[in-house]
């Protein structure tokens, strides 16, 4: 019998009506569709925030201030031919408005055509990650997202948890998630790594500092997974020269993301100009223009060592308390 799943919809604001409690959970079945959209809804964010890259690039920018005022004096050369200065310009075209206008409205479909020419370039280059987000079930991306198969998962028996994925509940919905994936194949004893496969925040609470939050939690959720690693294989080693090394993707165009990355400690370790990462293909074109404009799709790492303080001085950050927060209460004491 199909595990009834907590409703979600990121078209529509949060229930008014709910009480607005702050809480985190683990993923459980019937969160698992909340879940999906949310993973979904990160690589569709990410479209967005491409385009608008592309449309106030520098070299876009510097393109818009030549051409446009090229375009304005072409249609106006008349006024400005006669004029010996901007005042004389003004009066000139006081005196004939209609003359003007019609010089001025003449240069809106050249505009146009100029901005729908980057409109139309950052659409095929932000593509790539569209289609990402809307055959995101269908091409089963969200199975490598999560390491297992989601819609099994869905079904699971009640009282299932998975523990790689972490959910914020606020108004009784899911707003942000954050999910790690062992790699479990390629690690050993001595070095155990982890891939942290999405960390993402519902649009309207992009602001507060949830990502921050869920970035800290997968350390921590990456040092439990080696531990249990240790003890899956039976191991000897207390792991005390171990190392957990930690990678997470970000875009070039984040410059939010790749920068509280950077001040929590982690380092660049490779570029690509494939966005796409569960596609390896890309055009000549698309790899010329992508490193023309400086997109990229880059590799962060983080090695922790199980013989300093790193995880021991992340578990008394106040943000990974579990209790759950009653806004209404905390606004009280403040």
């Amino acid at each position: 019998m199909p595990v009834e799943q907590k409703p979600i919809d990121l078209n529509k604001p949060l229930d008014v009506d709910a009480a607005p409690t702050l809480s985190k959970t683990q993923l459980t079945p019937d969160l698992t569709k909340a879940a999906i959209v949310l993973q979904g809804d990160k690589f569709k964010q990410t479209q967005a925030k491409l385009t608008k890259y592309i449309l106030w690039h520098p070299i876009a920018i510097s393109l818009y201030t030549l051409i446009v005022p090229i375009v304005f004096s072409r249609s106006l050369w008349d006024f400005i031919e006669v004029s010996d200065n901007v005042a004389e310009f003004f009066t000139l075209a006081l005196r004939n408005k209609k003359d003007f206008v019609f010089g001025v409205i003449s240069t809106l479909p050249v505009l146009a055509g100029i901005f729908a020419c980057f409109g139309f370039l950052a659409f095929l280059l932000s593509d790539e990650l569209g289609s990402v987000s809307s055959k995101f079930v269908e091409r089963k991306h969200c199975d490598v997202i999560f390491g297992f198969d989601v819609r099994q998962f869905a079904n699971a028996a009640t009282g299932a948890v998975n523990k790689d994925s972490e959910l914020v509940i606020y108004r009784d919905s899911p707003i942000a998630i954050g999910t790690v994936r062992p790699d479990s194949d390629n690690s050993t004893a001595d070095e155990f790594k982890v891939v942290i496969s999405g960390i993402h925040i519902r649009k309207v609470f992009a602001k507060v500092d949830f990502d921050k939050m869920l970035l800290e939690w997968a350390v921590l959720r990456s040092r439990e997974l080696y531990s249990e690693f240790l003890a899956k294989k039976k191991s000897k080693n207390q792991s005390k020269t171990g190392q957990i090394q930690i990678t997470v993707d970000a875009y070039s165009f984040d410059k939010h993301f790749e920068r509280m990355l950077t001040s929590s400690g982690f380092t660049l370790l490779s570029r690509s100009s494939i966005l796409d990462p569960f596609d390896s293909k890309l055009s000549r074109w698309q790899e010329f223009l992508h490193k023309f404009l400086g997109i990229s799709r880059d590799t962060f790492g983080l090695t922790l060592t199980t013989e300093n303080d790193d995880v021991e001085l992340l578990k008394e950050n106040d943000l990974l308390d579990t209790e759950p927060i009653d806004t209404k209460k905390k606004k009280k004491k403040n």
